[in-house]
């Protein structure tokens, strides 16, 4: 059933869009700090102390070792709050790439990188909770402006990141990424989480009056819209058969997603394209990624569920299968074309998932549904990788990898194809 709620604001600029900015501000060096820009460090760290690259490409993948955690993710934002988790992930984030500067052991290296993954998943878990304290109408805009800071952060953070280790080396630009997570990412969300909510302010969600005056036009919100009253936790999600249906979509989704983007420097140079061509290409790539963040926050605003996530499905297919003429054949467009859908599918599909489980769990809060699909979602990206690799050890060609994988993400369509077409479930007022 749909909610009503006036849409008359009140004046000055919304705090919600000052919370936003916070958001988008700290997912820039979080996320492109913490994962984009430690690429980086695998040469550097190579040539220093002779590591081989399986070990000093594990640091960074490290990251992603602690995604278990986010099975109790809800149970913690229930606890703690969100203004705590944010608080917590980005300051064990920051003093965690603060020490990488002051080791030199491999063992040391990957426990600081793993406890920087814990503090990224406590700051990740934390953003769709945020944003549906703030906003209802505009939640998917909301949680597409907020993610699409962690892309455009790689893409501004890579290059700065890069003249820092060229001119005062990695040390340094550990340091540096440090204080800019301490200055830049956790002080502005103290200051704009002073305020809990917008009934402290006077107003509703997304600025609307609380007290409209009589005879106000009145604005649907639609049924999708995070229920703030929700009490379901983790058990509800998991006795469902089709959470379990959206689970498998996602990790079929994922695996193309993850394993394509792990190998894509690979596979643009085994095409007989150069290192810098292949540079160019991730960079087109993280630009749209940013892009397709933004914009399918917007389009799920307008656009129903189903149409957005056929979207990025074939998005994910397109770009796939872009490489894989590629390989065969290579071609400027083709790359091109994969970089844009590529990138666009990279943006927007977090935030259709999350749109997704949120739509069809209505009953249960916004932590435990993030957390739990984020789990999914990340156990996949850790695994994805590998899995390429494996199939590329097999056949000995990333034209058959790629091939695989296209089928993957067809699969993928066809899972979540299914369960958009569940019954969703009928909330009352």
């Amino acid at each position: 059933m749909n909610h009503t709620i006036t849409a008359t604001p009140k004046p000055g600029l919304y705090h919600g869009w000052k919370v936003l900015f916070a958001l988008f501000l700290a997912g820039f060096f979080v996320y492109g700090g913490g994962l984009y820009c430690f690429v980086l460090f695998v040469t550097p760290l190579t040539e220093e102390f002779g590591w081989s690259r399986a070990s000093t490409g594990g640091i960074v993948s490290a990251f992603w070792l602690s995604f278990p955690l986010l099975l109790v993710g809800g149970y913690a934002i229930k606890r703690f709050g969100v203004t705590r988790m944010l608080a917590f992930g980005i300051g064990i984030e920051a003093i965690c790439v603060i020490l990488l500067a002051t080791v030199s052991a491999l063992p040391q290296m990957y426990l600081l990188r793993g406890a920087m993954g814990f503090g990224k998943i406590l700051f990740a878990a934390s953003i769709p909770v945020t944003c549906s304290k703030w906003f209802s109408r505009h939640f998917g805009l909301a949680l597409g402006i907020a993610w699409a800071g962690w892309h455009i952060g790689g893409m501004v953070l890579a290059p700065i990141t890069s003249m820092i280790i060229a001119h005062a080396g990695w040390r340094a630009a550990c340091v540096a990424l440090g204080v800019a997570l301490l200055t830049l990412a956790l002080l502005p969300i103290l200051w704009v989480q002073r305020i809990d909510s917008p009934a402290s302010l006077g107003v509703g969600l997304d600025g609307d009056s609380l007290s409209p005056p009589a005879g106000t036009p009145v604005q649907a919100v639609r049924a999708s819209a995070p229920n703030l009253a929700a009490t379901g936790t983790l058990p509800d999600l998991l006795r469902s058969p089709t959470f379990w249906l959206i689970a498998l979509a996602t990790v079929f989704f994922y695996t193309t997603y993850g394993g394509v983007l792990a190998h894509e420097g690979a596979i643009v140079e085994a095409a007989g394209y150069t290192a810098t061509a292949s540079s160019l290409v991730l960079s087109l790539t993280t630009g749209f990624a940013a892009l397709g963040s933004a914009a399918s926050g917007w389009l799920l605003d307008r656009w129903s569920l189903s149409r957005v996530g056929v979207m990025m499905h074939l998005f994910l297919i397109a770009g796939t299968a872009s490489l894989y003429v590629v390989m065969g054949a290579p071609s400027l467009t083709a790359l091109a074309v994969y970089g844009v859908a590529f990138g666009l599918m990279i943006g927007g599909s977090d935030v259709f998932f999350v749109a997704f489980v949120r739509d069809r769990f209505p009953h249960v809060g916004v932590g435990f549904q993030y957390s739990t699909w984020y789990f999914v979602e990340l156990g996949t990206l850790l695994c994805a990788p590998v899995i390429a690799g494996h199939i590329f050890d097999v056949f000995g060609n990333y034209r058959t990898t790629l091939g695989l994988l296209v089928l993957c993400a067809v699969a993928a369509l066809a899972l979540s194809s299914i369960a958009l077409r569940t019954r969703r479930p009928t909330v009352s007022t």
